[in-house]
């Protein structure tokens, strides 16, 4: 075995141990809508079992083992499906699950199916003839064509089907920020897998170097890896859903919080936004902010949604864009970049920052530059 061949079987190993890391802490966790936590879950292990089941298949030291590489061949063919579920419960107004989602089951059975008489020979006279059959070039072809077909369909549900709901309802914008993420990634991850597969079909030498199957593997790990790692920069977020985000105000019913010291906290609340512009912290959060104004977490999610008629991450990005647009007029910081002011004001991305810009103005930075940029020449 080759010193890159064991790097890469490596990294899948971390990615498995991640993959069931990160099932289990969210079965275990209470917190958050229960639907999308499951569907990360069993997503998560979906990820784990297909990286496993690609590292077994470079085994073949050992037939046991390598004889499980087709294990997971049915449960890959449930990636894309769990994906696009879990994305829809992100935007749903109550995330559920009915029957009619067992379609999305009909490719793995099929795959299953069609590799029953492997399965059913383990240990038998005619095995070593149907490996020859099941781990031959052709059934790579058609097995990976299906998955890169299928994938691409998934992908687009979620962008057409995201792209429908936002036309009609408002969004949360951290439900926003992990559906592009995601969205992202796993584009990404089929144009890796695209190339891999056609550079498999077209070349008989690609084919035949071991290294090159567990491509996409490594690329799942570290999708993986940065999935728990969101969630450990912010707790509870990967499964918050937009009913979640929308209909905060039902927890205070039975809040302490009079109306007098709402008034108060309001007030409060704007002076230190104003004059100590906490929102410029690009890692700024409600807890924070609340410890800032010394008072609980729960209190100023209820005058935010009460009093300020805005949730957190709208209410801190009317002060970001506000200073940005005096950022991008005032002739001290023309040399600025866009990233530089989004930057300074507290956003950690361009895109962040240019989707939060224009849902606040109806036009990008750029625009907004220009268009004040030609009124004052046109007033010379």
């Amino acid at each position: 075995m080759t010193l890159s061949l064991q790097i890469l079987l490596i990294l899948g190993v971390l990615g498995v141990a991640q993959a069931a890391l990160l099932a289990v802490a969210l079965l275990r966790t209470k917190r958050g809508n229960l639907v999308s936590n499951r569907l990360l879950s069993v997503f998560a292990a979906t990820i784990g079992l297909s990286i496993a089941g690609a590292c077994l298949t470079k085994l073949r030291y050992s037939p046991a083992l390598y004889n499980l590489g087709k294990i997971h061949q049915p449960i890959s063919f449930l990636g894309a499906p769990l994906l696009f579920l879990y994305v829809k419960s992100l935007w749903s107004e109550k995330p559920s699950f009915r029957k009619t989602e067992l379609l999305h089951l009909v490719p793995a059975l099929l795959c299953a199916a069609y590799l029953v008489p492997f399965y059913s020979s383990l240990g038998s006279v005619n095995h070593d003839v149907l490996v020859g059959k099941y781990y031959s070039k052709t059934w790579f072809t058609v097995r990976a064509f299906a998955l890169l077909v299928q994938l691409c369909i998934y992908l687009v549900l979620i962008i057409t089907g995201f792209a429908k709901y936002k036309r009609g309802n408002s969004v949360n914008e951290n439900v926003t920020a992990k559906i592009r993420f995601l969205f992202l990634t796993f584009s990404m991850l089929w144009v890796i897998g695209l190339v891999h597969y056609v550079l498999s079909v077209l070349s008989r030498t690609y084919f035949q170097i071991s290294q090159t199957d567990l491509i996409v593997p490594v690329c799942l790990t570290g999708i993986i890896y940065a999935i728990a790692y969101l969630g450990l920069r912010e707790p509870g977020t990967l499964t918050v859903t937009n009913l979640e985000a929308r209909s905060v105000n039902r927890k205070y019913t039975k809040s302490a919080l009079t109306a007098e010291r709402a008034e108060d906290y309001v007030q409060r609340l704007f002076s230190v936004m104003e004059n100590e512009r906490p929102y410029t912290d690009g890692k700024l959060t409600l807890a924070k902010l609340a410890k800032r104004l010394s008072i609980s977490s729960h209190h100023l999610s209820q005058i935010l949604n009460d009093k300020v008629q805005q949730n957190f991450f709208d209410f801190v990005n009317s002060y970001r864009i506000e200073e940005a647009k005096r950022k991008l007029i005032e002739p001290a910081t023309q040399h600025y970049s866009i990233l530089g002011i989004a930057e300074e004001v507290g956003f950690n991305s361009k895109s962040a920052f240019n989707n939060a810009f224009k849902k606040h103005t109806n036009m990008t930075p750029t625009e907004f530059k220009n268009a004040t940029n030609n009124n004052s020449a046109s007033h010379r």
